[in-house]
């Protein structure tokens, strides 16, 4: 998503945000961190009240847990990188499984 500009009519452009506008002396990307959020974007399964998870991932599948977790990472990170989102947020099992163990939570 690029800015455009106020006059645009491309639905997938910026009207407003121009990360290169400076604000009060700083770039409104300084102002405006753009993040990802690792749990809503890689982690839920894409169930509501309605139903069971909708998402079919392969990260999601049964297999070594580490394993997926690693697969999941790089899809997550393919996907910042192509969106150019700078930042995410995450819960720690978010990125690593919990383990059977405290030992092994804390190797993961």
């Amino acid at each position: 998503v690029r800015y455009e500009g106020s006059k645009s009519s491309n639905p997938l452009a910026f009207r407003h945000y121009n990360p290169d506008e400076l604000v009060l002396g700083k770039r409104m990307e300084e102002h405006l961190r753009f993040a990802a959020c690792y749990w809503h974007t890689f982690c839920w399964n894409g169930a509501d009240m309605f139903g069971v998870g909708a998402f079919n991932r392969p990260w999601q599948q049964p297999g070594e847990a580490l394993a997926l977790a690693k697969r999941k990472a790089d899809v997550a990170f393919e996907f910042f990188h192509k969106l150019h989102v700078p930042f995410y947020c995450f819960h720690d099992v978010d990125v690593s499984p919990e383990g059977a163990s405290l030992k092994e939570y804390i190797n993961n």
